[in-house]
């Protein structure tokens, strides 16, 4: 990957509330990945950045191991040692503090990592997550 100029920040998502769609039988499942989240921010291609997208994960965040985790904490840190400013998760709001706090715990970078996710899933009305 080439130097563009723009500071890279690394986005990985794990699933969670925020990722689900309508399933058949009216349930709503982890669906969504990080292109389909990162394509509905408004503005986004305008901010500056670069983005490399990492999808480690599609489940619910009570469902998330910490084999999971701690995969996605190597994955940070690899990131941010290769160069990103920064790291966003995207994830289930279950465990939204624990995988933060673990995280803290486990990254040695002092890059920042920023944890988000979504109380209303996308086929919802008002979802936090993508335009309607």
């Amino acid at each position: 990957m080439g130097f563009t100029g723009r500071p890279r920040v690394a986005v990985f998502t794990l699933g969670g509330t925020i990722a689900m769609q309508a399933a058949p039988g009216g349930e709503v499942t982890p669906a969504l990945s990080a292109s389909d989240l990162l394509t509905a921010v408004p503005g986004l291609d305008e901010a500056g950045v670069e983005l490399t997208i990492h999808d480690v994960a599609n489940k619910p965040g009570a469902s998330l191991s910490f084999c999971d985790l701690f995969g996605l904490a190597d994955a940070i840190s690899s990131a941010l040692g290769d160069g990103s400013a920064g790291a966003v998760v995207i994830q289930g709001t279950d465990t939204i503090e624990e995988t933060a706090y673990l995280l803290d715990l486990l990254i040695a970078s002092d890059g920042p990592v920023v944890v988000t996710g979504a109380m209303r899933n996308p086929s919802l009305a008002g979802p936090e997550s993508l335009r309607q």
